[in-house]
């Protein structure tokens, strides 16, 4: 059977129509999985962990990461300008290192530069590329200004609190459900994997609807 120009046209159009109506449903999808404000909710972003962002936003936004994560530093970027163009949301950064020794060592040391106020720079570095590692997380602390000394100080001293911390964030991140890094608990809204910039401030915006329970 030989189809003629005008019927390949139109069946072109048609057929174009459906991929751009199929992209169009596809961005009114909602962002995420609605859990409601159940304890399990309550208690992950209770967790006192280290923070970025608006201190009295209306929305905490809870990340569960590891620096080795491929798709966690993907969702680095655009989650954190997200969260800066809405101006109305805490992030609360909870390590949770399950790509082996060398996450978990630059964990523990991201944790431990939180004691000379560096948290955000050692982890955005981890975040920026290469292998994460406790010489990474030295070097990024170095370079922002830290005592190496101090740190491998607050290391030992503060073994048990750290370990701890990523325990109970472990301990989070298996209650709500996530099978793996990156999650992000944005209000009661649960967004898996990475996303665009686009999509996490339209989660954002899901969460504030949500309201705080």
């Amino acid at each position: 059977m030989t189809i003629s120009r005008r019927d390949a046209l139109v069946l072109g159009g048609l057929l174009g129509a459906g991929a751009l109506a199929g992209v169009a449903a596809r961005r009114l999808e909602p962002v995420g999985i609605e859990t409601g404000w159940t304890p399990v909710v309550r208690a992950a972003h209770a967790e006192p962990v280290p923070t970025a962002g608006n201190p009295a936003g209306d929305v905490r936004l809870s990340v569960f990461t590891d620096y080795n994560c491929p798709a966690c530093r993907k969702a680095h970027g655009p989650m954190m300008e997200a969260a800066e163009a809405d101006g109305g949301v805490v992030i609360a950064f909870h390590d949770w290192p399950i790509f082996g020794d060398a996450s978990r060592a630059a964990a523990r040391a991201a944790i431990a530069a939180d004691e000379q106020g560096l948290y955000l720079p050692v982890h955005a570095a981890l975040m920026a590329g290469g292998r994460a590692d406790a010489g990474a997380a030295e070097a990024a602390l170095e370079a922002a200004g830290g005592d190496v000394r101090r740190l491998r100080q607050t290391l030992e001293r503060e073994a048990a609190r750290i370990d701890g911390q990523l325990s109970r964030s472990a301990f989070h991140a298996f209650a709500l459900g996530l099978g793996g890094t990156p999650g992000h608990l944005i209000g009661p809204i649960l967004v898996r994997g990475a996303v665009s910039e686009r999509d996490f401030g339209r989660a954002i915006r899901r969460a504030r609807k949500a309201g705080k329970g």
